[in-house]
């Protein structure tokens, strides 16, 4: 199943209600959030288990997952987690489990990100409060109305035949061989930010470009944009040292071991492993 194609109902609608003690909660601070821990396994919390935790602090509607409504908070320090609850790095959301949880997460993160990112209004530096009946912040002082921001970014399957083209990033935490992957730049086509990244960071050609799948990535407040494009030329890699560490072919059974499956980059990989990139 691609990353896109989910079966819970999944509404972003704004909900005035107060949090409920059965509700959801994710509580952040500094790319860390909290989670319950039952033994060896994972969950999310629910309100009525963090509330006490969080000072009286009152929570933001996220968004409504299937039946439950999922809420956070950004919390000015890290205390020590009660008995029965850890902190964790967000990037957990890969390894979380059922995929629904996962997917929250994920989510839950970007709107976390927005929020702390939108304190003052970049207008007259005024406080932003809620929208009443939207996913909005609005600045009293002024009127400014603030949408969370979504950057568009594309990733790209590069085949040449039987071959994939595989890099590994020379910064950041991440360090598993992916695809190349970039941001969409003001006045281009996705088609065109696609064409530009593989030449600027691997100095390749390519035509046939084609659109597969999308994925909302919360770390980077981002939209992933998937495509598949094919060898068009030489297949001889000028690396972009300052942007990747190494990039090189793979045949299907050489493909090397990816972070986890919660991602548009693995399922993309996957596609070619299974033959089903033509």
């Amino acid at each position: 199943m691609l990353v896109n194609e989910r079966p819970e109902q999944f509404s972003l609608g704004y909900d005035a209600k107060p949090c409920q003690p059965e509700d959801i909660v994710f509580c952040f601070w500094d790319g860390h959030v909290l989670l319950r821990t039952d033994e060896s396994a994972r969950r999310l919390p629910t309100w009525g288990e963090v509330a006490t935790f969080c000072d009286h602090q009152e929570p933001t509607h996220a968004f409504t997952q299937d039946q439950r409504r999922c809420f956070l908070l950004n919390l000015p320090s890290m205390e020590p987690a009660p008995a029965g609850f850890a902190w964790e790095q967000a990037r957990v959301f890969r390894v979380l489990t059922p995929q629904e949880d996962s997917y929250a997460l994920m989510v839950a993160l970007h709107l976390s990100a927005w929020y702390a990112k939108h304190r003052y209004c970049g207008v007259c530096g005024g406080s932003p409060v809620p929208a009443e009946t939207e996913r909005a912040l609005v600045c009293p002082q002024c009127g400014l109305v603030q949408y969370p921001t979504i950057s568009p970014a594309v990733i790209v399957a590069i085949t040449d035949g039987g071959r994939l083209l595989l890099a590994r990033n020379a910064h950041g935490v991440f360090r598993h061989f992916s695809l190349i992957a970039g941001y969409v730049e003001a006045g281009e086509t996705l088609e065109q930010t696609v064409r530009r990244e593989i030449m600027e960071e691997v100095g390749l050609r390519v035509k046939d470009v084609r659109y597969i799948s999308s994925q909302p990535w919360g770390l980077s407040q981002s939209l992933m944009i998937g495509f598949h494009a094919q060898l068009d030329g030489s297949p001889a890699i000028t690396l972009q040292t300052s942007e990747l560490a190494e990039a090189e072919w793979f045949r299907a059974d050489e493909l090397p071991e990816h972070a986890g499956p919660a991602s548009i980059a693995y399922e993309l990989i996957d596609l070619f492993r299974q033959g089903r990139l033509v």
